[in-house]
């Protein structure tokens, strides 16, 4: 298996670094470039100015074989590579196959049946498959390379995989699964430290946790940094959640927490309970 890391620093494992290094900066960028778009023909034209935009045609041409035949050297590395980087006519592919293995396409893949069809979170292993893809999220889509193609990618995938953990988190939730729920949430405010709905979801789920205390602790060292970094205050619904989290008691209030990471109760007030949730 050849592992491609897209999301965070790009890397490639069980790779020669000689031979990754002899690729360059260019070839690097190339190579970055087609792992991001597997099985779509790329213009040999076009990707040469892309990537190599100070060189004339005819250099950009020689710069753009060169790095092709390091990249197939790369690949040639597993023993069946079978000539995934192909060169048809005018185009270039990078033909997908089981031994590679992208984390980015793994996202996407994910994502894709999340987002169209959230009921299928309801199947253990769809739902693992999920939370396997999210976990390989190491920061932003080719961290330290700027690019109009990489800038307008890098925030397509962080909101394919913040949109998608949401829901994760909420179907880990519902099936009590709470410390990976508590973990995955976590690790998306890593990368989106303000996006205040999810903080709303990870303090439901401490307390749901038996982890009140950290539930507190957390929502402090946040509104801290909150204040420190944007000059705002958490917004009413969250510091009110806080508050009822401190003073929850009896089973009701905690199974009306319960329904509402599991998207089975409104944002209400339930006096029985003593619980509001937004």
């Amino acid at each position: 298996m050849l592992t491609v890391g897209l999301l965070g620093v790009f890397r490639v494992e069980t790779v020669d670094s000689r031979i990754w290094s002899a690729l360059g900066p260019a070839g690097r960028g190339l190579a970055s470039f087609l792992f991001t778009y597997p099985d779509r023909p790329h213009r040999r034209e076009r990707v040469a100015d892309l990537f190599w935009p100070d060189l004339d045609s005819e250099c950009a041409r020689r710069a753009l074989n060169s790095a092709t035949w390091r990249l197939r050297k790369l690949l040639a590395a597993h023993p069946e590579s079978d000539e995934s980087l192909r060169t048809i006519g005018p185009d270039i592919v990078l033909k997908t196959a089981p031994w590679l293995d992208i984390d980015a396409a793994a996202l996407q893949s994910a994502a894709m049946i999340v987002l169209n069809e959230p009921a299928a979170l309801s199947e253990p292993q769809t739902l693992n498959r999920a939370v396997a893809a999210l976990q390989r999220y190491e920061g932003p889509f080719l961290d330290g390379d700027d690019g109009d193609w990489i800038l307008e990618e890098r925030e397509r995938l962080h909101s394919l995989f913040m949109q998608t953990t949401m829901l994760t988190v909420c179907r880990l939730g519902a099936v009590e699964r709470y410390h990976d729920a508590v973990d995955l949430a976590r690790r998306a405010l890593r990368f989106d430290p303000y996006r205040e709905e999810l903080v709303r979801y990870l303090l439901m789920l401490l307390a749901l946790d038996e982890r009140r205390c950290e539930a507190v602790q957390y929502f402090h060292a946040w509104s801290k940094a909150l204040k420190a970094e944007l000059d705002v205050t958490p917004l009413p619904a969250t510091r009110k959640l806080l508050e009822e989290i401190k003073a929850l008691d009896g089973a009701e209030g905690f199974l009306v927490l319960r329904q509402r990471v599991a998207g089975r109760a409104p944002w209400r007030t339930d006096e029985q309970s003593g619980l509001r949730v937004a």
